[in-house]
């Protein structure tokens, strides 16, 4: 193999070990994101149940929010304010969550893509310098 194959095949390796590492950043910020929905998509239901809960109460019925160790009485009006715009927040930041996760997903993807190319340029670099070898022993034994 020549001088210029093998340094090309070595700038093409080290293009894999970038693309390899990018690649492992964006599978671990896709973790955190899933991380991050699921603790949202928890919270979510958790305050959905909280609104069923007030459906289920009359207008005059005492509720409580519990604000560090002390309980503070609520109007029911206030309080499904609260819930709602709760729930208002928890979807916005799941509609952006959901916005980051598909961007780095196809980030992650087009790393993918790429090592497999540059794998791919590795493979036809070899077979042409096979395919140089064989024609050079069929010539020597020519001679």
């Amino acid at each position: 193999m020549s001088a210029q194959v093998q340094a090309q095949v070595q700038a093409i390796q080290e293009q894999i070990i970038k693309a390899r590492e990018e690649f492992q950043t964006h599978e671990k910020e896709l973790q955190k994101i899933a991380q991050a929905r699921t603790t949202l998509l928890t919270q979510q239901n958790e305050n959905e149940l909280v609104k069923k809960e007030f459906d289920l109460l009359d207008s005059e019925a005492n509720i409580y929010k519990l604000i560090g160790p002390v309980l503070f009485k609520q109007s029911k009006t206030e309080a499904e304010t609260t819930i709602a715009a709760r729930l208002d927040l928890i979807t916005k930041n799941l509609k952006q969550v959901e916005t980051n996760y598909k961007d780095t997903e196809k980030k992650a993807l087009d790393q993918r893509n790429k090592i497999f190319e540059l794998q791919n340029k590795i493979k036809t670099i070899a077979a042409q310098v096979q395919q140089q070898q064989q024609q050079q022993q069929q010539q020597q034994q020519q001679q």
